[in-house]
């Protein structure tokens, strides 16, 4: 993990690469969140992002996110923050643009997803909120962050990071369009939160979800070539490259589904999730439904990568309790990055898959 981020923005470029076409130029796309604005729902209408100029690289936008005047230490690094007890109430500001219009925010502490408020304590607590985002890259939009940490006792010192998500409102329609493209990437900033109180248990109804999962079961299986294989992209992945990065896959009834799944007559979706790589690192996973956690039993799922070995989370899907479409991810968060000071270990999610009700 980088150590002593500063009062730097933290930049994004988001690129979709349109297959099939000759390589040459890129068309810049320009993006957007009004502080008045009120969260929008996860279903947000659809729209269509792949329009392209014929070439082969589109430039989505560029985001760029931060703690909002935060306290700096002697040396000049960003102090912790200080949990006193109630809610929690963290300044922050984002600036944007591009095509997409929205972005959404996750929070994890200690590597557990974090409900929180937008702006007010009036307002629900959610897994994310989208908000529209004035179409400007240079001018900082101010908003909060207000909750109650569901971690963490008097003394503690733990990690929080917060993830913007790109365009999380765009969900293919299956007929202008079938796939994410270059929507839904992620961008992660870090910081510490010290505790001088223990927080009372968070107990909001809003946040409790219908059990979507079932049959959750956790194992670890050997590393194969043929994982290796379908792990390698632009760069080969062999044993020594499992030493310092970390890797991932998702199934969906035992296939690899890279944009959507057709769910239509099925009683249950079975998932499985295979994390693997850099020996030590240990990670909370958790599945998401519509950018919200979908397991209301144990909401994320611990592991701890071993040489050699597979982290595998399997689970079947209740089909009945989805919507008609439906955006499915998983997001790993590490726990002890900063074991490993010499090596980048961020948080991971999957692309993000379309389950729909209809026919392929």
């Amino acid at each position: 993990m980088r150590k002593g981020c500063r009062l730097v923005s933290l930049m994004l470029i988001i690129s979709l690469v349109l297959i099939g076409c000759s390589a040459d130029k890129t068309q810049t796309l320009n993006s957007s969140l009004s502080p008045s604005a009120e969260p929008q729902k996860a279903s947000a209408p659809s729209q269509n992002p792949f329009e392209t100029d014929g070439e082969n690289q589109v430039i989505l936008g560029r985001m760029s996110h931060r703690f909002a005047n935060p306290k700096l230490d002697q040396r000049g690094q960003r102090a912790p923050m200080a949990y006193n007890g109630g809610e929690m109430k963290i300044d922050y500001e984002v600036a944007a643009s591009g095509k997409a219009n929205n972005v959404g925010f996750l929070i994890f502490i200690n590597g557990q997803p974090q409900p929180y408020k937008f702006n007010s304590t009036d307002t629900p607590y959610e897994y994310m909120h989208i908000f529209e985002v004035p179409d400007d890259d240079e001018h900082y939009t101010p908003f909060t962050f207000v909750f109650t940490p569901i971690t963490g006792e008097k003394g503690d010192q733990l990690s929080i990071n917060i993830i913007s998500v790109y365009n999380p409102g765009f969900t293919p329609d299956m007929k202008e369009t079938s796939s994410y493209g270059g929507y839904q990437t992620t961008l992660q900033l870090d910081g510490i939160i010290s505790f001088n109180t223990d927080p009372k248990p968070l107990d909001d109804p809003s946040i409790l979800k219908e059990e979507v999962l079932s049959d959750v079961r956790q194992t670890t299986e050997p590393i194969t070539q043929e994982l290796l294989e379908k792990a390698s992209g632009f760069e080969k992945v062999d044993l020594n490259a499992l030493d310092k990065k970390v890797y991932n896959e998702l199934q969906i009834d035992g296939a690899v589904r890279m944009d959507n799944y057709s769910i239509e007559g099925k009683d249950k979706v079975h998932v499985t999730f295979k994390l693997f790589g850099h020996p030590g690192v240990q990670y909370r996973s958790t599945f998401y439904i519509n950018h919200q956690a979908i397991s209301a039993k144990k909401v994320s799922f611990e592991t701890k990568l071993t040489k050699g070995n597979v982290s595998v989370i399997e689970a079947d899907i209740e089909v009945e309790k989805l919507e008609d479409f439906n955006t499915f991810y998983v997001v790993s968060a590490p726990l002890n990055a900063n074991d490993f000071p010499d090596d980048v270990i961020i948080l991971d999610k999957t692309a993000s898959v379309l389950l729909y009700k209809g026919k392929e």
